[in-house]
Formats: structure tokens, C-alpha cells, sequence
């Protein structure tokens, strides 16, 4: 298996800059920032975003990397419903979970891992995965920069999150009176039912069966994963 940032290093930076822009999510930023700065042309928009962006790949294909004795595996699976790209999902797992628990093993998050730890995740050598290189580091690419482009962003995101989370925990879950009167507000409202006692019951079985064929899909790729490492 590489490395993610090998399979960075291996794809041109043209083509993974492109991919990343052509993300939803960043082009509503895009639209944002025009809409806030009334005198930046589209043109110049676009080059404040995908120099940003070139300089973030490029950090993420020369940065040392944080190699683990325990590797976290990157890899995709097919689902009936995607996100942003549809079709196809990736997922995390780590080598001692998949030893141990095979296709059990869980996905994890990686939003608050560094950009050295995540430049140092491996990539399943799965023909699915392989098929889907590009998709695949753009996805991580936009994952990995949820809280900037850069180190110090990144930090500091991360410390005002966890701040705010403090803030949380300190003011506790309300009074007693205070959680009455916010169930009492339009915001704690249930919508109400539209629809038929049928059309419920054939929508929840249709919601059923999707998330039983796309847990199916996971397991299918995680057990291709074992195969590619000899794993029983």
C-alpha cells in the first residue's frame, strides 16, 4: 500500500486542484466571498481560491509524515445513495480492527488529525479504491482542511471549538423552567404528518433495505481490503 501522500505525489496537482474546486461546498464559498467583497472580480476569486488550494496540496505532498505502528487504512466503498459525489463513500479503518474484527470493524472519523498524520494514512491497494484514486484524495483533501488550509488554522479552530464545547459543558443542560419553555417554542415542534399510514410504511422499508444493501457494500469492500493483506 502508499501513503496518501504518495498517491498525492503521483497525481498532477492540476487535476487535483480542479477536482477540489469542483466541490459544491467550496464553490458556495467561492459565491460567499464575492457576495461579501463587492469589488473582487470571478477571476480573481477564482485565483485567490486555487492558489490557496495548490499551496495546501503542496504541503500535504512534501510535509514529514506521522507514520503509526498501528496503520489507519483508507478505502471506498459503493453505497445506493452518496454524498457530494454520489454513488461512492470512503471510510477509515485501523490494521488491528480489521485483524481483529474483520468486516466488523468500524469507520472513524479524522476532521482533528493532523496534516502529518493524515499525509501518513495508507491507501487500500482494492481495485474499487485504485479506481477511484482522485475522488478518493480530493475527498480527503476536503476533509482534512474542515478547520483550514494550514497548521496554525487549524489549531486555532480546533482550540475554539474545544473552548466553546467547555462553555457547553460548564452551563450544564438548563434549569428545569428553562427546557419548559424552549419545548414550548415553534423550534421543538414536531412537523406535521403528511403522509398516508402506506406511504410511511413503504417509505421505511425502502430506507431499511437501502441501509442493509449499503452496509452489505461496506462489508464487501473491508473484506477486499482483508484479501489485499492476506488477512482470514
Amino acid at each position: 500500500m502508499k501513503s496518501v501522500q504518495e498517491c498525492l505525489q503521483e497525481l498532477d496537482i492540476e487535476e487535483l486542484t480542479d477536482s477540489y474546486l469542483a466541490i459544491p461546498y467550496i464553490r458556495r464559498e467561492m459565491a460567499e466571498l464575492m457576495r461579501k467583497e463587492r469589488t473582487m472580480t470571478c477571476k480573481k476569486v477564482w485565483n485567490v481560491f486555487r492558489n490557496r488550494i495548490r499551496e495546501y496540496i503542496g504541503y500535504m505532498r512534501t510535509t514529514p509524515v506521522e507514520t503509526s505502528e498501528d496503520p489507519a487504512i483508507l478505502y471506498v466503498y459503493e453505497v445506493l445513495e452518496g454524498d457530494i459525489r454520489d454513488k461512492y463513500w470512503h471510510g477509515l479503518v485501523y490494521f488491528s480492527e480489521l485483524k481483529e474484527k474483520g468486516v466488523e470493524a468500524e469507520d472513524y472519523s479524522y476532521t482533528l488529525c493532523s496534516f502529518k498524520q493524515i499525509a501518513g494514512f495508507m491507501v487500500a491497494d482494492t481495485k474499487l479504491t485504485q479506481d477511484n484514486l482522485l475522488t478518493l484524495m480530493t475527498d480527503v483533501l476536503y476533509e482534512a482542511s474542515f478547520c483550514g488550509y494550514t497548521e496554525e488554522e487549524r489549531k486555532k479552530e480546533i482550540r475554539d471549538f474545544e473552548e466553546a464545547c467547555n462553555e457547553v459543558e460548564a452551563d450544564g443542560e438548563g434549569t428545569d423552567e428553562e427546557n419548559d419553555e424552549f419545548c414550548k417554542t415553534d423550534y421543538a415542534k414536531p412537523e406535521p404528518e403528511t403522509r398516508s399510514e402506506e406511504e410511511i410504511r413503504v417509505a421505511d422499508a425502502y430506507r431499511k433495505t437501502r441501509e442493509e444493501y449499503s452496509a452489505f457494500l461496506r462489508k464487501k469492500a473491508l473484506r477486499n481490503v482483508m484479501d489485499s493483506l492476506n488477512l482470514k
